[in-house]
Order: C-alpha cells, then sequence, then structure tokens
C-alpha cells in the first residue's frame, strides 16, 4: 500500500515538472516572437524615418527644377510637351509616395514598395534635371545668336538711320524749295467810302475789314497750277477766328497736329511773281493787337499784325 502511494507522488512530480518545462519553452518562444516583432517593428519605422527623410530632400530638389525649367516654358511647343509630361509623371510618383509614408504603421511589402518608388522618383528627378541642363545649353546658344543678331541689326539700324537723316535733309530741302518766299505780309484795317475807296482806320469799332496782302515770288520748283494757301487770323485774346460758313476750317501744321483757319486762298499760279490780296470781316469789333499767319503745305510762309484801339 505504501508502495503504491510513492509511485502515485513520483508520477505527479514528473508530470508537474513536464508542466513547467512546457510553460517556459512556450513563454520563451513567446518572447523570441514578441521580441521579433518588436525589432522589426523598429527597424521599419527607422527605414520609414530615413525614406521620410530623403523624400523630403527630393521634393525640394524637384520643386527648385521646377522654378527653373519654368522660364523656358512657351518658347518650343515640343519641348512644351516633354516638360509637361515629366511633371506630371512625377506629380504621380510624389503622390504615390506621400500616400504610403502617411500610414502610422507600414508593412515589409508597403516599406519595399516605397523604397522602389523612391528609387524611380529620384531617376525621373535625374532626368529632368538632364533636360534642364539641354535646354540651358540650347538656351545659351540662343542668346549667343540673338546678341550677334542684336549687334548686326543696331549695325544696320545705324547705317539705315544715316540714310534716313540723309533723306530727310534733302526732302526738306525740297519741301522749303517748294514754298512760297513772302518777304512781306501786309495787315491794313479798312472801311470802304461811298465811292467804293478803302480807308486805313485805327480804331476797333471803325473796321469793317482786315485786307491781308503779299506777293509770293517767283519759284520755278512749284509746278504751275491750283496752289491752295491758308490764313490764320488771331483775335486779342489769342484765339483764332474761325467762322463756318464763310469757310473756316482745320488745316494739318507743321507738328502733325491739326489746327483751325480763318481763311483759304486758291490761286491759279504759273512759276512768276504774283500779287495776292484777301478780305476778312468777321469777328473783329475788339481792341487790341490782331496777329495775321499765311500757311502753305502746313508751313508758315508769312507773318503781320495790325493794333487797333
Amino acid at each position: 500500500m505504501e508502495t503504491n502511494q510513492t509511485g502515485a507522488g513520483e508520477s505527479r512530480r514528473k508530470l508537474y515538472i513536464s508542466a513547467i518545462v512546457a510553460l517556459l519553452l512556450i513563454n520563451s518562444v513567446s518572447l523570441y516572437f514578441l521580441f521579433s516583432e518588436n525589432k522589426e517593428k523598429t527597424d521599419l519605422t527607422s527605414e520609414k524615418v530615413a525614406l521620410q527623410s530623403n523624400f523630403k530632400s527630393l521634393s525640394d530638389s524637384l520643386d527648385a527644377k521646377n522654378m527653373a525649367i519654368d522660364q523656358y516654358v512657351g518658347k518650343n511647343q515640343e519641348l512644351d510637351k516633354t516638360i509637361a509630361e515629366k511633371q506630371g509623371m512625377l506629380d504621380r510618383e510624389k503622390k504615390e509616395i506621400a500616400g504610403l509614408l502617411s500610414k502610422n504603421k507600414m508593412t515589409t511589402g508597403e516599406l519595399a514598395k516605397a523604397k522602389g518608388l523612391m528609387a524611380q522618383y529620384q531617376a525621373s528627378i535625374t532626368d529632368l534635371q538632364g533636360k534642364v541642363d539641354e535646354l540651358t545649353k540650347q538656351n545659351q546658344q540662343l542668346a549667343q545668336q540673338n546678341q550677334q543678331l542684336s549687334t548686326d541689326l543696331t549695325s544696320e539700324k545705324q547705317n539705315t538711320s544715316q540714310l534716313t537723316e540723309q533723306n530727310k535733309g534733302l526732302s526738306k530741302k525740297v519741301e522749303v524749295g517748294s514754298l512760297f518766299q513772302v518777304a512781306k505780309l501786309d495787315v491794313e484795317a479798312i472801311k470802304k467810302r461811298q465811292n467804293g475807296k478803302e480807308v486805313d482806320v485805327k480804331r476797333a469799332k471803325a473796321v469793317e475789314q482786315l485786307k491781308i496782302s503779299f506777293e509770293t515770288g517767283e519759284n520755278k520748283v512749284i509746278d504751275p497750277g491750283q496752289v491752295s494757301l491758308y490764313v490764320r487770323i488771331i483775335n486779342p485774346k489769342g484765339e483764332t477766328i474761325a467762322v463756318a460758313d464763310q469757310g473756316s476750317g482745320t488745316m494739318q501744321c507743321e507738328n502733325s497736329e491739326p489746327c483751325q483757319f480763318t481763311k483759304k486762298a486758291d490761286i491759279q499760279y504759273d512759276q512768276t511773281n504774283k500779287k495776292v490780296i484777301l478780305y476778312w470781316g468777321q469777328n473783329i469789333k475788339d481792341p487790341g493787337t490782331y496777329k495775321v499767319q499765311l500757311y502753305q503745305s502746313g508751313h508758315v510762309i508769312g507773318t503781320g499784325a495790325v493794333t487797333l484801339s
């Protein structure tokens, strides 16, 4: 009886030891896997941080390259298309990498995918840099060509300017030669008596008309035929006297600006000296000085004045 109890106790003791050993093994395995998992997570986190830092550096580099390449956009349609395609591809790669790195937890597979995308992203940036370098070289060549063209053009402009000035000088001589040389322009304030005789007056209230007279002189440059002359009468206030129903209008003056004239006179010229007399009787009742300017082809060819009290 005692022998049986002793055997039973020994069996229970062995069973307990086996259970303890099994538990120790289980705990050891659990600790191993837990340690391995924690180490893997730590490694993944470290690699993710390194990838994020590298990604930021590449993104900053890409932004700088995009700014550098923008100056070439719009100058060549084919290059614009190439640049747009490369920038679009880089944007897609950038968004995909950013999406992976934004996750709080990454799997080993996701980390490997992110690494692959990063390598592709870096290669794309390098390719874009090559395109920038190519464009820069082309731009420098074009700049040199443009500089040469600009130098040639400047030289050509100088030659053209000299010829233009010479032509202007010749044209001016011809133009001046085509004008009457009026030595004297007489302006008189008159009224007519009952017998038709003209009498000079000095008082504004007594004036009926201004009499304007001059001689054209001989000019063989002017072709025979009708020549238009314009009279501009300026009152004491500095205003041009103009009455539309008396033939006043607008002419082109020397500064290419339109200006009013008081009276137009068309004369028949035969290249010999011709005496011309013109009359004006409107708006001349104010005292003061009345100035008269005679125009031909926009140029003043004679001046005169009369003062009324």
